[in-house]
């Protein structure tokens, strides 16, 4: 669903991000500059310190992967992040769009729109110490394969072994017929 804006002459854009990060609890927050409430759920406000690469607007559904950054995590919090699974996290971004002199969302249909959804398929930290000061920064990058590329890979079939089957005459020949070559309309 398109959302309609030729309405307004000066609009903002934010991104929101959920991350449901499995036995650990879901995480929300945006490159917004104060905390917002969307729908019941606080997204913390991360401005500059949350970077979302670029995604391209295409009418299909596409097998893209996008770079979530989230910079500034304080080092205590490492242990946090790897004590977690992160990878296999299921992540979405939602791209609001604001009215840029009064700061508020704009009340239109599908506003926060869908921008991605997609799984954390691999993540790098990163760590900035300052020598000489026991203080500094961590960033995370984290990989996000979209689920339309994993729909894609996905393998899926049904098993023919004999002994998935044990009541069935028809699953008597798999075994001689499983390695058996067969050649169809070759001259006999």
């Amino acid at each position: 669903m398109a959302i309609d804006l030729t309405g307004y002459k000066n609009i903002q854009t934010n991104i929101f991000v959920k991350m449901i990060v499995p036995g650990y609890q879901t995480l929300t927050f945006s490159d917004y500059h104060k905390d917002y409430d969307i729908d019941g759920v606080t997204f913390q406000a991360l401005g500059e310190l949350l970077q979302v690469s670029d995604t391209s607007d295409e009418l299909r559904a596409s097998s893209k992967e996008i770079s979530v950054t989230i910079s500034g995590i304080p080092s205590g919090n490492v242990s946090e992040i790897l004590d977690n699974r992160i990878k296999g996290s299921e992540l979405v971004v939602y791209r609001g769009f604001f009215n840029s002199v009064t700061g508020e969302l704009l009340t239109i249909t599908g506003n926060p729109a869908g921008k991605f959804h997609g799984i954390v398929s691999n993540f790098e930290i990163a760590d900035d110490l300052t020598m000489g000061d026991d203080t500094g920064t961590i960033t995370i990058a984290l990989n996000v394969t979209s689920v339309v590329e994993l729909l894609a890979n996905k393998t899926s079939g049904r098993r023919t072994n004999p002994i998935d089957f044990p009541n069935e005459d028809s699953m008597d020949r798999v075994s001689a017929l499983a390695k058996s070559n067969f050649n169809f309309g070759a001259p006999q």
